[in-house]
């Protein structure tokens, strides 16, 4: 054979050489890979448990009553000397859940610390101040009215309310979201839950929370958080919200019967 025919003949047995290879190759079973299985006798993990709610939390745990002590703690916490406490009083402060949000608060009598009025009355103070005697509750201007920033002065006897943080409340260093009450502090002070409050009947405003039971100028009432602010409740005085109806424009409007 000439080598001019030579090499395309060599070309031809070596084609014919890979696709024999192939096809051999392709008849042959494909393997799949291992899997391990689980024992018979395994069973499926248990799914997570869901994490607790702040207000379960709150709920399941049973706080002890506070002390002089950590009451104290707490006044500093947020005023870091701004106000001194009233342990005088034969009751200056008590606990409850005043906003209704399942954490425990407190409510404890202060008063100004000398030369610090400026400090107290900061509109970027950590707390808020607010006088809830004003407008008076039930009045007609009570409903829809823009209330003016009160003003602390020297002398003032005023009530903070210390907002609890989840399951530690009020203790919880978090729990910083206060109020002050603007001669607030009246004798006889005593917390009331919110179900026992409602149980006495007659007209009363929305209660969120528990309720704060006091004589303040000689008037007997107590102090509710409304959703906003704190409020004082005059079971002499009070009238209901009138009910609201669309006006111009489509604004709601509270309108005096």
């Amino acid at each position: 054979m000439s080598s001019r025919n030579f090499a395309p003949a060599l070309i031809l047995c070596m084609a014919a050489a890979c696709a024999l290879a192939a096809g051999c190759k392709s008849s042959e079973p494909r393997q799949q890979a291992a899997v391990p299985e689980a024992p018979a006798s395994a069973e499926a993990p248990p799914p997570a448990a869901a994490s607790a709610t702040p207000e379960a939390a709150a709920k399941a745990r049973e706080l002890p009553p506070p002390d002089a002590a950590e009451v104290r703690g707490a006044v500093e916490r947020v005023f870091k000397g701004a106000v001194t406490i009233g342990p005088a009083r034969d009751s200056y402060f008590v606990v409850g859940d005043f906003n209704g949000d399942d954490s425990q608060d407190l409510a404890v009598a202060v008063s100004p610390a000398p030369g610090r009025l400026e400090e107290i009355n900061d509109e970027l103070a950590s707390w808020i101040v607010k006088d809830p005697f004003e407008p008076p509750p039930g009045s007609a201007a009570s409903y829809g009215a823009a209330r003016e920033r009160a003003l602390i002065k020297e002398g003032d006897a005023l009530l903070a309310v210390i907002h609890g943080f989840e399951a530690e409340g009020w203790r919880d260093e978090r729990a910083t979201q206060t109020y002050v009450l603007k001669d607030a502090a009246g004798a006889g002070l005593k917390a009331r839950e919110r179900k026992a409050a409602l149980a006495t009947g007659g007209k009363l405003p929305r209660l969120l929370g528990d309720v704060i039971d006091e004589t303040v100028a000689g008037r007997e009432g107590f102090l509710y958080y409304n959703g906003a602010h704190y409020t004082w409740f005059d079971p002499r005085g009070y009238r209901p919200p009138p009910p609201a109806r669309l006006v111009h424009g489509g604004a709601v409007k509270a309108v005096q019967q």
